[in-house]
């Protein structure tokens, strides 16, 4: 039986870095704090991290490349009916792929917009071209030619709803269920 890699030192403070960032926000997180989550000494995490900052922007970066990981390889899944592709990549933007919601996240983005803008451009930029594609493909977007909508508006409408669904409230399951009446909804029926 092979045995599970083990994650790298780097991904454990990230890891942990993550977890007190989304639990204490920017301000509120200190470097000392992250230390006792990664189970390290402050002298140690400073070895690795010139500073909050720094290690902020890496916590970013892993953060959003892990939904964008999440998003792509949902809408990639072939073995899946393309309203269940969809609605789980909608799932991994409303921040399933990293533990948070999808509100949490956006507000620990907005502390850093010049580091996670150009990070935030290119999920939006892979995930919509993706979902086009996958409407495409699976005859999908033809549907919506009468309505006068290309696979590239439906994909934008798609990518926009998450943040919307997070916003209302509602528990992880409740969510989940409106993500997937939308992409039911953009599929109209698509057989699977």
């Amino acid at each position: 039986m092979a045995e599970t890699p083990k994650p790298s030192r780097e991904a454990e403070i990230l890891d942990a870095a993550t977890q007190v960032f989304l639990r204490y926000g920017f301000r509120k997180t200190s470097m000392d704090e992250v230390a006792r989550a990664a189970g390290l000494s402050r002298q140690a995490l400073y070895l690795r991290f010139a500073g909050k900052r720094e290690l902020f922007q890496a916590t970013v970066e892993r953060m959003i490349g892990q939904v964008r990981a999440a998003a792509l390889a949902a809408l990639d899944h072939e073995g899946r009916a393309p309203a269940d592709r969809l609605a789980d990549a909608l799932t991994a933007l409303n921040g399933d792929a990293t533990g948070a919601s999808g509100v949490v996240i956006r507000e620990l983005l907005q502390e850093t917009a010049g580091v996670s803008g150009p990070l935030l451009d290119r999920l939006r930029g892979d995930v919509t071209a993706a979902i086009a594609d996958l409407l495409r493909r699976t005859g999908i977007a033809e549907r919506w030619q009468d309505a006068g909508l290309t696979a590239g508006e439906l994909a934008e409408h798609l990518y926009l709803l998450p943040p919307a669904v997070a916003l209302a409230g509602q528990d992880a399951a409740e969510q989940r269920r409106a993500l997937y009446t939308a992409a039911r909804v953009i599929t109209r029926g698509h057989p699977g």
